[in-house]
């Protein structure tokens, strides 16, 4: 065996001096600083108008400074249900130019579904020290670590998407690490679907988001709607006003419908639109997966199969444009059709998902890269909103988790995909 491994590295030491003959970069150099799994941004999509949310705003930015003269750390929830737009809202109050100037240290982490202790408090170190590095495993060396890289400077701390109800890891665990540490006036925003979560968590009274009124809910479906050229005509407005009406108040399912009749330029098309199931409404509380599901049923068959792929990624997931574009290129999912090549439509593909909301979050970032004479280059990335990823989750059969996989050996023949996540 030693006299094997032996050749193998002769062979490998040949192939790297062939490879710096020819000017080559190891494989190592050349991968790009990926982002971990689960970490989201905090920056606000500047083009995009936000409706009917700047009460709230203002009151979140409020209670963060009211809180400034407090030596122990708080926490405010903000919950209310999927697709109303709480991490919109804590995108706003993040980027709000007095939160900016109140905290000397300020931290965004998406939580999700994985709330494991020691993953979390590693990740907040990375976003206090603005890089990764080797760190100890033990919550007691985290501890000091975290007392060292956060001191006593005033902090605000955003965890996204909180799932977690099991009281004893909040109460036992986390909350001894994340509340013994920063200066006075410190705070945690976490945004949360669940009440139970936020009274679990919550220091400060939390704060509640509700549906948005008639007339803001108007505005945000009309920019998506006759933002694409539709001619805002009488009898489509009468239409629209009637879908809006049956869209509840959520932001998720009034983008997403807008964004479908964008696509339609007759009244008899919105008509047919007015006349599906839509607005389920059920004991007061609007759902909003049975508008979503609308919207993907009038989704061509490529769009189709270019969605559910999305699947794939981990909720949360930073996508490149160009990347997953090359992947629907190379599953057959985009069709030539003589006029335009398959790179093109699958460009027309990405933007039409992020016009309806299937795709969100899109900006142009800085990709490092060590690849000749090349050493960093722009790249557009995109989110997808859980709802919609539990959406493509739900219309494809072919992408499955190693757990789902263990748990139910039935669906083997039908994955074709496999999520993996660290």
């Amino acid at each position: 065996m030693s006299r094997k491994l032996k050749n193998v590295l002769k062979k490998i030491n040949k192939l790297v001096k062939e490879m710096n003959t020819f000017g080559l970069e190891s494989s190592a150099r050349r991968e790009e600083q990926q982002h971990p799994w689960r970490r989201t941004h905090s920056k606000l999509d500047d083009s995009k108008e936000i409706f009917g949310r700047d009460s709230d705003k203002k009151m979140v930015v409020k209670l963060l400074l009211d809180q400034q003269h407090q030596r122990k750390v708080q926490v405010l929830p903000m919950f209310g249900m999927g697709g109303l737009g709480k991490t919109t809202l804590a995108k706003m109050v993040y980027n709000d130019k007095e939160i900016q100037d109140h905290f000397q240290l300020k931290m965004w982490h998406c939580v999700s579904d994985n709330f494991d202790v020691i993953a979390l408090v590693k990740s907040i170190i990375e976003l206090a020290t603005n890089g990764s590095s080797a760190m100890p495993g033990s919550i007691e060396l985290l501890q000091k670590k975290l007392d060292e890289v956060i001191g006593q400077q005033r902090f605000l701390l955003v965890l996204d998407d909180v799932w977690n109800e099991d009281k004893r890891i909040w109460e036992d665990e986390l909350k001894s690490l994340l509340c013994s540490v920063g200066g006075p006036g410190s705070v945690i925003v976490v945004t949360c679907r669940n009440k139970q979560v936020a009274s679990i968590m919550s220091t400060v009274k939390p704060h509640e988001l509700v549906f948005l009124c008639e007339e803001d809910s108007w505005e945000l479906f009309s920019n998506k709607a006759f933002g694409n050229g539709i001619e805002e005509q009488a009898d489509l407005v009468t239409i629209g006003r009637r879908i809006v009406d049956k869209c509840g108040g959520l932001p998720l399912a009034l983008k997403a419908m807008g964004g479908l009749l964008s696509s339609k330029q007759k009244v008899q098309e919105w008509k047919a639109i007015e006349q599906s199931s839509i607005g389920d409404n059920v004991g007061g509380k609007y759902e909003v997966m049975p508008i979503l599901k609308l919207s993907y049923k009038h989704l061509s068959s490529e769009m189709k199969q270019c969605f559910a792929f999305c699947a794939v990624f981990p909720k949360d997931y930073e996508m490149q444009k160009d990347r997953l574009i090359q992947l629907w290129m190379a599953n057959g999912f985009i069709q030539e059709d003589g006029t335009t090549d398959l790179k093109q439509k699958g460009e027309l593909i990405f933007d039409e998902f992020v016009w309806r909301s299937y795709l969100q979050d899109k900006k142009v970032v800085l990709k490092s890269i060590v690849y000749a004479s090349v050493t960093e280059y722009e790249t557009v990335v995109c989110k997808m909103h859980d709802l919609m990823h539990d959406l493509a989750k739900e219309v494809t059969d072919e992408c499955e988790s190693i757990d789902e996989l263990t748990q139910q050996k039935a669906l083997l023949k039908a994955a074709r995909h496999m999520q993996m996540a660290d």
